[in-house]
């Protein structure tokens, strides 16, 4: 097999996933996936695999699946959105028919009160688990659009094209392993959370941290060097004799705050006043000794 045909196949399963993309991952192709691969893995005795051949025969079978779910809902309800929108509608139906089901179970083993109430909780877990795919996506889309929004906002185009392509890629990651781990984790609702989970975390690695993450490690970052700056101008300007530290540079640079003495002319002229007239003149003036041998009065014989 040339290089050319590898690329041609390798196109062709690109435009197949992009096909059932939306509905695997916004509608209910993942529960075709995961019952079939559910059901690989359990017969895989009968075909005469051991287990991790039939975890990855029951991956191909579930996509296979998964795709023939999504042409057969695309002819019947005429494509993703309304398939979605009939997914949405039938939901409170799912929960109130493993309800009732889990009812009939309960008083089928004459289970009364609470071990019947039981029961029936887990049978509407059940239904919830059916559309716990769907319920994922929402919850996982609908606090993404703003992340995806802020990232048109602040980079235009060609940003916000590439934080959607990121998210879109995390949903997907995370919507396929969540339905594998719906089939290797028989338990509704924990399969598919500890898959999701695994999913999207394998990916971030892939595409980085989103948008709205960088923004507040950013803001994180700034805040914290305004605060230490802060925190180093009120220390000098507390201690006048300080050291200010420039940190980015690693130089030291002293820094005195000494008032500088001010004085009105009228002072300076009963200084000049002192110093000429109370006898400050003369230094000898004032020596006790030139004052006693009678040294000081030679400046005035003269």
């Amino acid at each position: 097999m040339n290089i050319g045909s590898i690329a041609s196949k390798g196109w062709n399963y690109i435009q197949r996933a992009g096909r059932i993309y939306p509905d695997f991952v916004m509608g209910t192709g993942n529960e075709a996936f995961t019952q079939v691969m559910r059901s690989t893995i359990k017969n895989r005795a009968a075909n005469g695999q051991t287990y991790m051949q039939s975890v990855w025969s029951g991956i191909k079978d579930g996509a296979r699946a998964a795709e023939r779910h999504n042409n057969i809902l695309n002819k019947q309800q005429g494509g993703f959105w309304k398939s979605t929108w009939h997914a949405l509608k039938t939901t409170p139906k799912k929960i109130a028919q493993g309800w009732r089901v889990g009812g009939r179970l309960a008083d089928r083993a004459g289970k009364t009160g609470l071990s019947k109430i039981w029961s029936q909780f887990k049978g509407s877990l059940t239904g919830i688990g059916k559309r716990m795919p769907l319920i994922f996506s929402l919850m996982v889309v609908l606090p993404e659009l703003p992340n995806i929004f802020s990232a048109f906002k602040d980079k235009g185009l060609v940003g916000g094209v590439a934080e959607t392509g990121k998210t879109a890629l995390r949903l997907g990651a995370g919507m396929t392993a969540a339905a594998i781990g719906q089939a290797l984790i028989p338990i509704p609702i924990l399969g598919g959370i500890v898959g999701y989970m695994a999913g999207d975390w394998l990916m971030s690695k892939f595409t980085g941290k989103s948008h709205s993450e960088k923004k507040a490690e950013l803001e994180d970052a700034q805040k914290q060097q305004l605060t230490q700056q802060q925190a180093i101008t009120e220390q000098y300007s507390t201690n006048p004799f300080g050291r200010n530290t420039n940190i980015n540079t690693n130089t030291v640079q002293p820094q005195f705050n000494i008032p500088k003495p001010t004085i009105s002319p009228e002072q300076l002229m009963a200084m000049q006043q002192m110093l000429y007239n109370n006898s400050m003149s003369n230094p000898m003036d004032q020596d006790f000794m030139a004052m006693t041998s009678g040294m000081n009065r030679l400046n005035y014989l003269g």
